[in-house]
């Protein structure tokens, strides 16, 4: 039986893939094990914009210590936030933070968008599970 429960997430996913030039195409990033998506700095602002208005958080290098323990700690524990970079996150559904990447290139030419699910809670959705998920919700094959 699908979940349920997550549909919040599933809906803030597609909305914000609705604004990804149709150029780029989301796929499965198995260094960071995320969804990701390349956009041109030409389209950043039609992308970044929706971000800002479907996620409910947005951190930066100088802000991310201020975020909840479960955010805050899976960002100083793995990928990390450097100058320049965003991190958007929503509240948590379900126990689950859906939560997306924005990197700009180092050249500006370009930002990589990873989009990614983690638990507030525990043992709240296994990664293979997350991984089902966001492959469904962004079509990537």
């Amino acid at each position: 039986m699908p979940r349920t429960d997550l549909d919040p997430l599933e809906t803030v996913c597609r909305r914000i893939a609705l604004n990804i030039p149709h150029d780029c195409h989301w796929q499965w990033d198995r260094e960071f094990n995320l969804a990701l998506t390349t956009v041109k700095s030409q389209d950043a602002v039609m992308v970044e914009l929706p971000l800002a208005i479907e996620f409910d958080h947005q951190w930066d290098f100088t802000s991310i210590d201020e975020a909840d323990t479960p955010v805050r700690d899976f960002f100083h524990a793995g990928v990390g936030v450097v100058p320049g970079q965003k991190v958007f996150t929503t509240d948590p559904v379900a126990g689950v933070i859906l939560f997306a990447a924005w990197w700009p290139w180092g050249d500006d030419a370009q930002i990589s968008l990873r989009v990614g699910l983690m638990n507030a809670h525990p043992g709240a959705l296994a990664s293979a599970e997350a991984k089902t998920l966001l492959c469904s919700w962004l079509d990537i094959r």
